[in-house]
């Protein structure tokens, strides 16, 4: 059984805003050492913060040893940075393909290899933190969809593969949260999008899901009321996809 976040240690990525600074203080707050990995070098209070990216092996490779030597083991992995992608198909450039799927895919996979030695002797766990787009297509969003279910299938692949070393992997799927990158998002909409499409990104219930709604499913699915729990894509949709 995996233990509850107290008294373990846990490594979040983008940790300086959004959805991983709620991570990384909902699981600081719950008794966790936390160390953060995030191209800017600060997060929350308490927390240990790398700056590196993602997309980097030498840099997550280090940040994972890192961790590892400052607090002797590492039980928890939330992979949440990510960036986001908008905008039609036909404008989509290599570059921003290239950088939706090293940063939402590749930089999760790095993470998650640098950190298996440390997971299997702990018995600990991954949450990726993947979204909405990586269950179901969307219009305008074809790197990030692609990015995001490549996520939700690593995410299913490993369950199956580390099942056997007691290490679970889950990830959780959001809709619209209320962070920065909405407001980036929005700026990206076509202005002659089809309303018939903007509207299948829609919650049924109304509102923005809150950054601490995300950290609590990370925190739900990290510790030991979640044992029998490995493989599953969580969606917090509002709705969306019922």
């Amino acid at each position: 059984m995996t233990a509850s976040p107290a008294g373990r240690v846990a490594l979040v990525t983008g940790v300086a805003s959004g959805i991983g600074f709620a991570v990384a203080e909902r699981l600081r707050d719950d008794g966790a050492d936390v160390v953060g990995l995030d191209l800017r070098d600060h997060g929350p209070d308490g927390v240990t913060v790398v700056a590196g990216d993602v997309t980097d092996r030498a840099t997550v490779e280090a940040a994972v040893a890192g961790a590892v030597e400052a607090h002797g083991r590492l039980d928890i992995v939330a992979n949440v940075a990510g960036t986001p992608q908008f905008g039609r198909v036909d404008d989509l450039d290599d570059d921003e393909w290239q950088r939706s799927l090293a940063v939402n895919l590749t930089g999760p996979f790095l993470v998650c290899r640098a950190a298996l030695p440390h997971l299997r002797a702990s018995r600990g766990c991954i949450v990726n933190v993947a979204s909405i787009a990586g269950l179901q297509g969307q219009a305008y969003t074809a790197a990030y969809c692609a990015s995001k279910g490549g996520l939700v299938m690593l995410t299913r692949a490993l369950a199956v593969e580390l099942s056997p070393d007691g290490v679970r992997v889950n990830c959780v799927c959001p809709a619209a949260v209320d962070t920065a990158l909405i407001v980036d998002v929005a700026a990206r909409i076509p202005d002659d999008a089809d309303p018939r499409l903007l509207d299948r990104l829609q919650m049924l219930v109304p509102g923005l899901i809150a950054p601490a709604e995300v950290a609590a499913a990370v925190a739900y699915l990290a510790g030991d009321d979640a044992p029998m729990i490995t493989g599953h894509a969580l969606a917090l949709d509002g709705g969306r996809s019922a």
